[in-house]
C-alpha cells in the first residue's frame, strides 16, 4: 500500500501548486456570483449557466454555488436551465471596478412531478453509464419501498414484488454496491423469502440525489461484480416535514434548520445545524393473506434514521448519520390449498401445518463524517459501523395429500379434488442465528483545476475496514411419503433425516482498499471527457491482493455546435456516445463462504468480472416537449465464479470457484413527457448469461457445457406511465406494469450440473389513483391557496388508492417437491401475492 499513498501525495501537492500559482496569475477582478435552488430551499448541483458574453457554458456545483468572472458589455446576460426546471434569464448591471454582482436564483418545477429523469445531454460531473433521478413515493408498488423505481431502470430485473432485492445483468443479489453519503450499506444475510424481508436501508423521503450504473462504474466505487447505487440525503434549508400513512403502513419525516447572524453581513444569516428525522412502518398482513398458505401472519418492519449536519465554519462541517432497524416476522401457519398442472391434468395439494415461525433481522448503522471543502478542493473523512443480529427459528410440521382434480365440465363436482395420489408429512426444524459487525474508517479526496475552461479532476481514497461474524448453524429437514422415508441416508437399522447441519462459525476479516482517480475534459467545450483509475483491494482471510483497471470515455458530438447556436432555434440533439472498460472483483463475505454443510471455506478467492459497455443517449423534442432515448450494448467476461442455487431470495453458495461464464446483452429506455407535464417511461432489458461448472464425481474432475445460470432472465420489461384529467390535472392515474421471462430453476445435487427446470414468466400489473387535495395545480387549488395562504397549513395533501395485482396473475416464486404413492415426484408452485387494494394519505407542510 505504501506506493499508493506516496503516489496520491506527489500528485495532490503537485496539483495544490499549480492550481495555486494559477489563481494568483490570472484572478479576475469582478465576479456574477450567488446559488441555484429550487423552490423548497434545495441546492440544485450542475445547472446549466449561458453567458451571453462568453462561449463557455457554466454549472452550478454541488452545493448550487456558481461564480462567473464578469465581462465588460452592453448585454450582460445570465439564462439559467435545467432539466424539470423552468428556464429564467437575468440582466446583469453594470459593475465598478473590484465590484462583485451576489445573487440568487430559484428555479421551480415545470411540472407536478414527483419522478423527474434529465432530458438533456450528460452534465461535466456526471459519470458515464449513470442515471440520475429523484425518488419515485407516489408509485403503486406492493412494497412501497424506495427500490420500487430501482427495479424500473434498464438492466434491472426482480421477479418479487414483496422483495426490495435485485439483480442487473445476469448478476445475483449479493453483487450490487449501495452508498448512502458516501457509506457502504450492508443487508441482512439469513432473510429467506420476501415476505420476511421488511423494509431496505435507503429511506426515500429523505433522499435528494440518486445515481445509478448497471455497470462499468469508475474505480471510486467499490468491489462488486454487477451495480452501483449512489444515494445522497438531502441538506434541510428551512423547517419543513411530510407524513404517510395506509393499510400498509406509514412514513414520517421531519427537517429544519438552525441559523446564526453573518458578522459579514449585518441582515444575513448563515446555517450553523441541520436535521433530517424519518421514521417508517411497514405491516404485509393485508398482502400475505392474498398467499395460499393462510395462518396468523404478524409482520411487523420498522425503521429510524437521521442526518444530523453540524457546521463548524464556512468550509468545514460534521455530518453523523444513524439508522436503527427492526424487522420481525411471525408465522403460525395452518393451511395450504394449491391447485397446479394443466387443464388435462389438474392436480390439488392440500397442507395442514403445526408449529411457528419466528424471524428476527435487527440492525443500527452510525456513520461521522468530517469533510473540508473549498471552490475547488473537498477533503472527507468517515468513520462508521454496522450491526446485524439475525434469527431464524422455526418448527413446522406438516401432513399433506395430493388429489386429482376432477376436469370434466359437464360434472356436478367440476374442480372438486377427487382420486388421492399420495399422502406425507414433514418437519422442518431451525435454530439459526447470526452476528456479524463491519466498521471502517475510510478518507475521500477531490481536487479540481481549471485552466483555461478545461476542468480536470483527480478524486482518491483508502479504506480500513474490520468485518467480525459470529454464526451458529442448525438445522434439520425429515420428510415421509406415505410410510416411505424420503431420506437419501436411510437404512434398515434407522430413519435418518433429509438434511442435517450443525455448525459454529467465528471468523474476523481485515480489508485494506484504496484507488486513484483522473477525469479531464478535452475539445473547447470539452466534447470528450476521459476518465481512468485503479482500485486496490488486500483481504487477510484469504491473503489475496487485487488491483483493478477501469476506464470510461464519453463524447458529445453536438457539443459545440449547440454552445455556438444556443440563442436561435438551430440546435441539434444533445447526443452522448459512452465507452467503459474496466475489471470489477467482489471479494468473498460471509455467505459465499458457506457451503450447504454448513462448512466455511477461508480460502474461496475473489470472483471476477470484465466489462465492456458502448452505449448511445440522445434527448430530442417531440409534440413540443422533452423526451430521451438512451441504449447500451454489454459484455462481461466472468471467472473465478462461486456456483449457487437460488430459491426465492434465498441463495445458497457451493464455496468453491469453480465456474467461469458471460453474460451480454442490450438495455434500452425511453422516458419523456407522453402527457404535457408529467413523466413516463418504458424500460427494455434482453440479456443472455450461461455459465461452465467444474466438479468431482467418482474421482474424475468434469466441466459441465454452458449452462443458463440462475438469474438468467431473457427478457425483462417496464413501464410506468402517469396520466391526468384534462379538465382537473389533480386527478392522477399511475400505471406500473412489469413483465420477465422465465428463469431456470436448479435442484441441488448432482442436477445443479445439468440444465434445470423453468420458472413461468413473471408478469405483474399495479394500478394506482390519486386525487391532490391541496397544493395541486387546478385553478380551483390555486385559488384556493390564495384565500387560504395564512391558514393553510399543509404545502401538500393528496389521497390515493392502489390496486395491486390488477389482472390476478399468480406468479410463481419457488416450488415444494413432494411425491406420491408411486414414488413420482411433483413440483408444486409457491405463488406470490394476489389481488389486494390499499389506501393512503400523504401530506407535506
Amino acid at each position: 500500500m505504501k506506493p499508493i499513498f506516496v503516489l496520491i501525495q506527489l500528485i495532490t501537492f503537485g496539483l495544490f501548486q499549480t492550481n495555486a500559482q494559477n489563481q494568483a496569475t490570472s484572478a479576475p477582478t469582478n465576479f456574477i456570483k450567488g446559488k441555484v435552488i429550487d423552490a423548497n430551499m434545495h441546492p440544485l448541483s450542475n445547472t446549466n449557466i449561458t453567458y451571453s458574453l462568453s462561449t463557455e457554458l457554466y454549472h452550478s456545483d454541488s452545493a448550487g454555488n456558481f461564480k462567473i468572472p464578469y465581462i465588460i458589455g452592453n448585454k450582460n446576460i445570465l439564462t439559467f436551465s435545467r432539466a424539470g426546471k423552468i428556464t429564467r434569464i437575468f440582466r446583469i448591471p453594470e459593475l465598478e471596478a473590484n465590484e462583485d454582482f451576489d445573487f440568487d436564483v430559484t428555479l421551480s418545477d415545470s411540472n407536478y412531478l414527483i419522478t423527474t429523469y434529465t432530458v438533456q445531454g450528460r452534465r461535466p460531473e456526471e459519470p458515464t453509464g449513470h442515471i440520475n433521478f429523484k425518488p419515485m413515493n407516489n408509485g403503486p408498488g406492493v412494497s412501497g419501498d424506495f427500490m420500487d423505481g430501482i427495479k424500473t431502470l434498464p438492466g434491472v430485473a426482480s421477479g418479487n414484488e414483496l422483495s426490495s432485492q435485485y439483480n442487473v445483468r445476469g448478476g445475483s443479489y449479493d453483487e450490487n454496491l449501495i452508498y448512502v453519503n458516501d457509506m457502504e450499506i450492508y443487508r441482512p444475510q439469513l432473510i429467506r423469502s420476501g415476505q420476511q424481508e421488511g423494509l431496505s436501508f435507503v429511506n426515500g423521503d429523505l433522499v435528494s440525489n440518486v445515481s445509478f450504473s448497471a455497470g462499468g462504474f469508475e474505480a471510486k466505487y467499490g468491489d462488486k461484480l454487477s451495480s452501483v447505487l449512489d444515494v445522497s440525503y438531502r441538506t434541510p434549508k428551512k423547517t419543513a416535514g411530510g407524513f404517510s400513512g395506509g393499510l400498509l403502513g406509514g412514513s414520517a419525516y421531519i427537517e429544519g434548520i438552525k441559523t446564526i447572524r453573518d458578522k459579514m453581513r449585518d441582515s444575513g444569516r448563515i446555517t450553523k445545524f441541520t436535521y433530517l428525522i424519518g421514521a417508517r412502518y411497514r405491516g404485509n398482513k393485508n398482502v400475505l393473506k392474498a398467499t395460499d398458505v393462510s395462518g396468523s401472519y404478524k409482520s411487523r418492519f420498522s425503521d429510524f434514521q437521521s442526518l444530523f449536519v453540524y457546521h463548524l465554519n464556512k468550509r468545514n462541517r460534521i455530518e453523523l448519520l444513524i439508522n436503527l432497524a427492526q424487522n420481525q416476522y411471525r408465522l403460525e401457519p395452518e393451511h395450504q390449498e394449491t391447485t397446479f398442472g394443466t387443464l388435462q391434468n389438474s392436480l390439488r395439494l392440500s397442507i395442514n401445518f403445526e408449529g411457528q415461525e419466528i424471524m428476527d433481522y435487527n440492525s443500527a448503522m452510525s456513520g461521522l463524517s468530517y469533510i473540508y471543502y473549498t471552490k475547488t478542493t473537498e477533503l472527507k473523512f468517515i468513520a462508521s459501523a454496522f450491526v446485524s443480529q439475525e434469527s431464524e427459528h422455526y418448527d413446522v410440521q406438516g401432513q399433506y395429500d395430493i388429489k386429482q382434480v376432477n376436469n370434466n365440465l359437464g360434472s356436478s363436482s367440476f374442480g372438486d379434488a377427487t382420486t388421492l395420489l399420495g399422502l406425507g408429512y414433514f418437519i422442518n426444524h431451525a435454530r439459526n442465528d447470526l452476528y456479524f459487525t463491519v466498521a471502517n474508517i475510510a478518507h475521500q479526496g477531490l481536487k479540481k483545476i481549471i485552466i483555461n475552461g478545461h476542468t480536470t479532476r483527480l478524486l482518491w481514497g483508502i479504506k480500513y475496514q474490520t468485518e467480525v461474524i459470529h454464526d451458529r448453524f442448525k438445522e434439520w429437514k425429515y420428510s415421509d411419503s406415505s410410510g416411505y422415508n424420503m431420506s437419501p441416508y436411510k437404512t434398515d437399522k434407522a430413519i435418518e433425516l433429509n438434511d442435517y447441519i450443525n455448525s459454529k462459525t467465528d471468523i474476523i476479516n481485515h480489508k485494506t482498499s484504496g484507488f486513484v482517480q483522473y477525469q479531464k475534459g478535452f475539445g473547447q467545450f470539452d466534447q470528450v471527457n476521459f476518465t481512468v483509475g485503479t482500485r486496490y483491494h488486500f483481504s487477510s482471510l484469504n491473503q489475496q491482493s487485487l488491483i483493478s483497471p477501469r476506464a470510461q470515455l464519453y463524447y458529445e458530438p453536438n457539443r459545440k455546435y449547440n454552445q455556438r447556436h444556443r440563442n436561435d432555434s438551430f440546435k441539434k440533439k444533445n447526443t452522448l456516445i459512452k465507452f467503459a472498460f474496466g475489471y470489477y472483483y467482489q471479494p468473498p463475505f460471509y455467505r459465499e463462504m458457506r457451503n450447504f454443510d454448513g462448512v466455511i471455506n477461508t480460502n474461496l478467492k475473489a470472483q471476477r468480472s470484465i466489462h465492456g459497455v458502448s452505449g448511445l443517449e440522445f434527448g430530442f423534442k417531440k409534440w413540443g416537449r422533452p423526451f430521451k432515448f438512451m441504449v447500451e450494448g454489454y459484455y462481461k467476461q466472468l471467472d473465478y465464479l462461486v456456483p449457487y442455487l437460488l430459491d426465492n431470495v434465498r441463495i445458497r453458495y457451493y464455496a468453491t470457484n469453480t465456474a467461469r461464464g458471460y453474460a451480454t446483452g442490450i438495455d434500452s429506455r425511453l422516458n419523456g413527457e407522453f402527457i404535457k407535464g408529467i413523466e413516463s417511461w418504458f424500460s427494455l432489458s434482453v440479456l443472455k448469461t450461461d455459465e461452465k461448472i467444474m466438479y468431482v464425481k467418482n474421482g474424475n474432475t468434469i466441466e459441465t457445457p454452458f449452462l443458463r445460470r440462475p438469474t438468467d432472465r431473457r427478457v425483462s420489461a417496464s413501464i410506468m406511465f402517469q396520466d391526468e384529467l384534462n379538465s382537473n390535472p389533480d386527478y392522477r392515474v399511475h400505471l406500473m406494469m412489469n413483465f420477465g421471462s422465465g428463469l431456470p430453476y436448479y435442484l441441488g445435487g448432482d442436477a445443479r450440473y445439468t440444465q434445470g427446470n423453468r420458472l413461468p414468466p413473471y408478469r405483474r400489473v399495479d394500478i394506482g389513483f390519486s386525487k391532490v387535495l391541496l397544493g395541486g395545480v387546478s385553478e380551483k387549488q390555486k385559488l384556493y391557496a390564495v384565500k387560504h395562504k395564512d391558514k393553510q397549513k399543509f404545502e401538500t395533501l393528496w389521497l390515493g388508492v392502489d390496486v395491486y395485482n390488477l389482472l390476478q396473475i399468480n406468479n410463481v416464486i419457488s416450488y415444494i417437491w413432494v411425491k406420491d404413492f408411486q414414488n413420482n415426484t411433483y413440483g408444486v408452485p409457491n405463488y406470490l401475492t394476489g389481488r389486494r387494494l390499499n389506501v393512503k394519505l400523504v401530506g407535506k407542510f
